[in-house]
């Protein structure tokens, strides 16, 4: 038997399908070796009708493929699988490939024991008929754009420097040189750090850190491991694999891919002579296509930024894509860094165009959280401030198109007041095409964050000012569309020209959807709303156009008719964008006379200032100064209780107690030893919290983890109650406190999870808690909605409330596991 190739049933090559052939008979071989559970085989198997069977330790589903003569006489295998054609595959070695498994199948079927999607849900058809096929990505990330295979090439064509701190964290193999030349690097690297203050495992980092591979070395000059490596560093720049993934995990994952996508170039260089000798075939050929540009005259000297950009218009040209729009947060600071990303733009985007017809245009996107909180000083109006600035300077270049607001959706759209008003007042009052997009409905927490944020845009008007191009970004969640106040959303939207966006694979993938028969899309093309479609990061997620496209197809059941109505509204974007183009290209040359881009914009950015300060609207005090005093470690010689209700919803008065809830905490409280388990409530200390207060009479340690900022009220209740000891997270906006639940407790710790009630908050919780590196008991209120599609998705994972008894019983059982770390 010999080996005759291997093709791939999904984008991210999670789920592989080795070929041999033995005297005409062809067998095949499914395995996913990118998942750390069985989840996705077994699952996948199931759907298929197949056996899994175990072989080199693994599951696997093995089998043969029948051969058929076609009309011509010319030989074929035909792949089928429970019905359904996976692929023709040729006696040549070519593959043709019929069905895919989309990136939201593939990820509820690694996170559950129970999938319960169909065959037609899980294994589709991998084409779109050529008059229906979406031509934009309306809605994507410049760091998220390339696939894990693009940028590992880039690496290594640019030599980039890749930081000893993430060879070892991704466990990554080095030949004996490599090892002997970062360790001498890196004494040399620690004796420049002083900082005294450092703790041990802080000042490792920050060595590490500094300590760096040039890229092509690692891979190149250690070719015996680089198959090895590559698979580990490919996962690494690519969204949770196993599990619906949350914010926690996209914040981290930008880290690993800024070594990519904002690099530093190595110090020294090494001869790029060993890439024939390159065994990962996919980041070969990239690579091969990357050393064949230098032979090009309008490529041979492309920064890393620029060449970025060129594979960007490459990928779209491949997915039929030839408009996009990128959100980016470098054309709002007040620095180099934004000069510099205009001059690249200018240089670039003509020839990207030329050889791929793919038109890329920029949004500036604002951050719509405060990025630093500095114990009792909040750090967020000079932003706005400078942000506001630069943006009335960027807004004329014809490459810029509109601007954004990014970051997790937890925070009111209201505390945006004041730079909304001043870019639709100003930015979009001078520029008739500009586009306002608001990130909106993204989670079901703030559902009528896409209303206020209509109404804060109407507001902002000057007087006889139309209302501007207006783009929502997810609007996924509102106020139920048939209820009155969502057909006053339907009325506004319709009448105002609003376009909305959606992005359902990364929705599935950060939870913020995981039942799809609660998508509004098709409701919204009912009532006749503009709809575009776009991948929030296509190699981020898994996901490109077409597979994007495959999603609505079969699995929200977007008829051809709907489609044609969103190929209608992204052609009237492409048409309105040429034509500012075309205006503001010829208003740029103008004002350039004999200057170039960097000379231009330098003297811009000079004199950019503006008339009035613009702050964040937040009316909130900042914790750290109230709760100082009374911060404390959680213990590490007890068990963790958290209790999650109120403190993971906007709405306070939403979460009601039941008599089941008393009697669970009473029996907890009665049964269980005050020195084997504590409690960890959130800030708001309502319904469940206050009872678990109230009742705690035989003194069990309770401890509260807050956000960085908080209402008054919220905190002088909390200052007064009988509280063993205050955790302070990083986060500013309550939603988010689920992350340090995470930090503090799920990935350091076992523990035990009773969610009751809430919104995006507590499913987020209770996904970080079945993901993170502690092991715990989650249990579940099944009369609560989102934790009952949370559950569903989760099964075998959670356990729903049953039997009082019988829930503290198990956790008298597990605590002799007391304080264990990971």
């Amino acid at each position: 038997m010999s080996h005759f190739g291997k093709f791939y049933l999904d984008k991210e090559k999670d789920i592989v399908i080795n070929l041999d052939m033995s005297k005409h008979i062809l067998s095949y071989c499914l395995f996913t070796p990118n998942h750390k559970t069985d989840n996705l085989i077994v699952n996948l198997a199931k759907v298929l009708n197949q056996k899994t069977v175990h072989q080199n330790n693994r599951l696997v589903i093995k089998g043969t493929i029948p051969c058929f003569i076609k009309g011509d006489g010319q030989r074929v295998y035909v792949f089928r699988l429970n019905g359904t054609k996976i692929a023709n595959i040729y006696p040549s070695g070519k593959v043709e490939i019929n069905a895919l498994v989309p990136a939201i199948s593939k990820t509820l079927m690694s996170q559950t024991k129970e999938y319960h999607f169909d065959i037609r849900h899980t294994l589709i058809k991998s084409y779109i008929l050529e008059d229906l096929k979406l031509r934009t990505d309306l809605h994507t990330h410049g760091n998220a754009n390339l696939t894990p295979d693009a940028l590992i090439a880039l690496g290594i064509k640019h030599q980039i420097d890749y930081p000893y701190y993430y060879v070892k964290k991704l466990n990554l193999k080095l030949s004996q040189g490599q090892y002997h030349m970062l360790e001498k690097q890196r004494a040399e690297v620690a004796l420049t750090i002083t900082d005294t203050s450092l703790s041990a495992k802080r000042l490792n980092r920050k060595i590490d850190d500094n300590t760096f591979i040039n890229f092509a070395d690692l891979i190149l000059l250690n070719l015996d491991d680089a198959v090895e490596n590559i698979s580990k560093i490919r996962n690494s720049l690519a969204i949770l694999k196993d599990s619906q993934a949350v914010f926690t995990n996209l914040e981290k994952l930008y880290l690993y891919r800024y070594v990519f996508t904002k690099p530093k170039l190595s110090a020294y260089k090494i001869p790029l002579t060993n890439i024939e000798k390159l065994q990962d075939v996919f980041v070969y050929r990239y690579l091969v296509k990357m050393i064949k540009d230098y032979n090009n005259n309008n490529y041979k000297d492309l920064t890393f930024f620029e060449d970025k950009m060129l594979w960007i218009a490459r990928s779209y040209q491949a997915q039929q894509v030839n408009y996009v729009e990128i959100s980016d947060t470098t054309l709002v600071k007040k620095d180099q860094s934004a000069i510099d990303m205009l001059k690249q733009l200018h240089h670039i985007l003509p020839l990207a165009k030329k050889e791929t017809g793919v038109d890329i245009r920029f949004l500036a996107a604002i951050r719509r959280i405060p990025l630093t909180l500095v114990r009792d000083d909040i750090q967020s109006a000079n932003y706005l401030t400078e942000a506001m600035s630069v943006l009335k300077i960027v807004s004329k270049d014809p490459y810029v198109v509109g601007s954004d607001f990014v970051g997790e959706e937890i925070n009111d759209i209201s505390e945006l007041k004041s730079v909304i008003k001043e870019i639709v007042s100003t930015v979009a009052s001078e520029d008739k095409h500009w586009t306002i997009r608001v990130h909106a409905g993204e989670n079901d927490s703030l559902k009528d964050n896409m209303a206020k944020a209509l109404k804060l845009i109407e507001d902002s008007l000057n007087e006889n000012q139309q209302f501007p191009y207006v783009r929502i970004g997810h609007g996924i969640y509102s106020d139920d569309l048939k209820s009155a106040k969502g057909k006053r959303l339907l009325k506004t939207l319709k009448n105002k020209n609003v376009v909305l966006e959606f992005q359902i694979t990364s929705n599935v993938r950060l939870n913020n959807l995981t039942d799809l028969s609660a998508h509004p899309l098709k409701t919204y093309l009912e009532n006749n709303i503009k709809c575009v479609m776009g991948t929030d990061g296509c190699g981020l997620y898994g996901t490109d156009g077409i597979d994007e496209q495959l999603a609505l197809m079969n699995l929200l059941k977007v008829s051809d008719e709907q489609f044609k109505d969103m190929k209608k509204t992204e052609e009237e974007i492409i048409k309105r964008s040429h034509k500012a183009f075309a205006f503001k290209s010829k208003q740029l040359e103008k004002k350039l006379q004999d200057k170039s881009i960097e000379q231009y914009y330098s003297e811009q950015f000079e004199n950019a200032t503006i008339e009035h300060e613009v702050k964040f609207e937040i009316n909130k005090v900042p914790s750290y100064p109230i709760f100082k005093d009374r911060i404390k470690e959680l213990p590490w010689d007890k068990f963790p209780i958290i209790i999650a209700a109120s403190s993971f919803t906007t709405d306070d008065k939403a979460v009601k107690m039941t008599d089941f809830d008393r009697r669970l905490i009473r029996s907890m409280l009665n049964r269980l030893d005050p020195n084997k388990v504590f409690f960890v409530i959130g800030h708001k200390l309502l319904a469940h919290e206050r009872y678990l207060l109230s009742n705690n009479r035989r003194n069990f340690d309770i401890y509260c983890i807050i956000p960085a900022l908080m209402d008054k009220p919220q905190a002088t209740k909390l200052s007064k109650a009988d509280i063993t000891g205050i955790r302070l997270s990083i986060e500013s906006q309550e939603m988010g406190i689920y992350k340090s639940f995470n930090y503090e407790i799920f990935e350091r710790r076992n523990s035990f999870l009773f969610a009751f009630d809430g919104n995006s908050a507590i499913a987020n919780l209770v996904q970080e808690a079945k993901n993170g590196k502690g092991k715990t008991k989650i249990f579940i209120n099944p009369k609560s909605e989102i934790l009952q599609v949370k559950a569903k998705s989760l099964k075998g994972y959670v356990t729903l409330f049953g039997s009082v008894k019988q829930i503290v019983d198990s956790i008298v059982l597990d605590t002799y596991d007391i304080g264990t770390k990971r």
